[in-house]
């Protein structure tokens, strides 16, 4: 399969991108000899794979679950190549390990499995016929390393599934001006109606010129100069009248960004030399958005909003961790919006740009979670805190993105509880993503066992089944209040550790649910069951029953979209059919108060 569709559509230039997704050749490389015997100056490889699509896949062409550690890529690339130009290699996601080769010399090398990376190889090309090889190491037993979901085992079990190794997101490479822009931080402040945008560049530019568009008209247009000793720009624009800001955020939200009006302001930069010749020309997007909680509520644009949450693997039948299509990404997030969700929880995995530029275009709340380790020590914290530098930096500018979860129910961290050591570095995860971004919210532990975090987020399944009303009782009260909700031991552990509650951190239940419809016999499992459509809909709006009743949960996350392998708890299957109609689960949702005037 060739997936060829626009790699990059949020941030478009004036320069060329070369689309290299498709058909390479592939080895495995089981021994370990491919250095000592030079693969990537003779690549000979026996394969062929169709890239971005890992090798366990069936969408690879190769679809083998075995252990690999050692995999080797290899295609050719035919350039008319031009030396006053810049040639940068993108990669938006290789797990775990790369090495990249462009005709048989060492260009660039990447750790993390997670986080886009790119290197410019401008130095290494040629015109006329080019090789390109990277190799890659992701050690299947290695739990140190953060895999999120993936199983360290070659079959899938339980609540983990297959493992993906290699090359699993876009590949492209961009030809650019030597004064091109490397990178762009937006940031709207909608209390002062401003724009902040801090841009580096390649090497000094002579004049940039701004321009903000609105529903198609031209706003701003301001032009600053004489910036030509400057790589690094930061540069405010004012996006609203200062005599209009209290009417768009406290009157007429059309202004910002929210799910039900995901409004975004199309940003044009144009880069001039110090001859005034045109360098570049940037389009991108912006919203003005603002994230904040107070007084136990969470906030989305200085107004009390209720986050109505689905849990989202990022699993696909076909491609496992790489989705077939932009549509099949387009289609699970309207799927999840036409059963009356707001936002999605992406768990254990941090997905393509692509996802995040389509929650910015169709209103879909987005939390951004990195996959977890299982092995606390100093190779899973140097792990983390190099991804967390890189996830932020790449996925800084996407509007829905609104929280950070950098650690997920002590995975890693089984001893917070007890051990200091490991009760720091969940704070100092905290702290790293904070004083990347001050403008976002951040879930220190999601599930349990918190320190420092901006939201008390709680995983409970002990809801009971159909005819287990003893727990369903406990449940009932477990979420009746703030108090009651500290207290209880969902998953055997303290929901907040000792010293860190703080009486207006917001309360959400970010892991409930997983109801398993069970019509014939099946292998797969849910933390209840139901043999018939009514009953799932009935077991559904039990345990929902109990949120509505709550007077303290502020939001929450429904466990799941749907199915992954073996566990059969989704509202859809895993090829993505409803098991009930999508009304059904809006309704269910509906019914559950927008007023939080009820939070104690």
């Amino acid at each position: 399969m060739l997936r060829n569709e626009n790699v990059r559509p949020y941030l478009v230039k004036n320069s060329q991108i070369l689309n290299l997704n498709g058909l390479w050749d592939f080895a495995f490389d089981d021994e370990n000899v491919g250095h000592q015997e030079k693969w990537f100056s003779h690549p000979r490889f026996p394969l062929k794979i169709s890239v971005p699509f890992p090798y366990e896949s069936k969408l690879s062409g190769i679809e083998k679950k075995e252990k690999h550690d050692h995999i080797w890529y290899h295609r050719r690339l035919k350039l008319s190549f031009d030396p006053k130009k810049r040639y940068v290699l993108h990669f938006h996601g290789l797990d775990f390990y790369g090495e990249i080769y462009v005709n048989g010399e060492l260009a660039f090398s990447h750790e993390g499995g997670s986080s886009p990376f790119q290197g410019e190889i401008s130095d290494k090309l040629k015109s006329g016929e080019n090789e390109i090889t990277v190799y890659c190491f992701d050690p299947m037993e290695d739990q140190s390393i953060p895999r999120g979901k993936q199983y360290w085992k070659e079959r899938s079990e339980s609540i983990f599934y297959s493992k993906c190794s290699g090359i699993y997101k876009n590949v492209y490479l961009e030809i650019l001006e030597r004064q091109s822009l490397e990178s762009i931080q937006l940031l709207s402040d909608i209390d002062r109606g401003v724009l902040k945008s801090k841009e580096r560049y390649h090497a000094p530019v002579g004049k940039i010129v701004y321009e903000i568009r609105f529903r198609k008209e031209t706003i701003l247009k301001e032009t600053i100069v004489n910036v030509r000793k400057k790589k690094e720009i930061e540069h405010e624009l004012r996006v609203w009248d200062e005599n209009k800001i209290e009417e768009y955020t406290l009157h007429d939200q059309s202004h910002c960004w929210s799910p039900e009006h995901p409004t975004l302001y199309d940003l044009i930069i144009k880069t001039y030399d110090e001859n005034g010749k045109r360098i570049e020309t940037i389009k991108t997007y912006f919203a003005m958005r603002k994230v904040h909680v107070e007084k136990g509520i969470f906030y989305l644009n200085n107004r009390p909003y209720y986050q109505k949450l689905v849990l989202i693997q990022g699993y696909f039948k076909d491609g496992i961790l790489s989705y077939p299509s932009v549509s099949s990404l387009k289609e699970d997030i309207l799927q999840a919006k036409a059963m009356g969700f707001n936002g999605g929880r992406m768990h254990q995995k941090i997905e393509d740009p692509c996802y995040y530029y389509l929650c910015d275009q169709l209103g879909f709340i987005a939390w951004l979670e990195s996959p977890s380790g299982q092995i606390f020590g100093p190779r899973l914290m140097g792990y983390m805190q190099k991804e967390w530098h890189e996830i932020i930096e790449n996925y800084y500018n996407f509007p829905s993105i609104l929280v950070y979860v950098p650690l997920n129910e002590s995975w890693g961290i089984p001893d917070c509880g007890s051990r200091k050591d490991q009760q720091y570095f969940q704070n100092a995860m905290y702290y790293l993503c904070k004083s990347l971004d001050p403008s976002r919210l951040v879930v220190g532990n999601d599930g349990w066992e918190l320190a420092e975090t901006d939201i008390i987020s709680v995983h409970n399944y002990m809801h009971g089944g159909e005819d287990d009303g003893k727990t369903y009782r406990t449940f009932l009260d477990s979420l009746k209040d703030r108090k009651a909700v500290l207290r209880s031991v969902p998953g055997g552990r303290k929901i907040v550790l000792d010293g860190y509650e703080k009486k207006e951190t917001p309360i959400m239940l970010t892991e409930f649910g997983g109801v398993c419809l069970k019509k014939e016999k099946t292998d797969g499992w849910g933390y209840s069951n139901a043999n018939n459509d009514s009953a799932f809909l009935k077991e559904i709006k039990k345990i929902y029953s109990a949120i509505r009743k709550s007077k303290c949960v502020v939001g929450y996350c429904y466990t799941q979209l749907y199915d992954v392998e073996q566990e059969k708890n989704g509202l859809m299957t895993y090829e993505r059919k409803n098991k009930i109609p999508p009304e059904k689960i809006k309704e269910i949702n509906e019914s559950i108060p927008e007023c939080l005037q009820k939070i104690k």
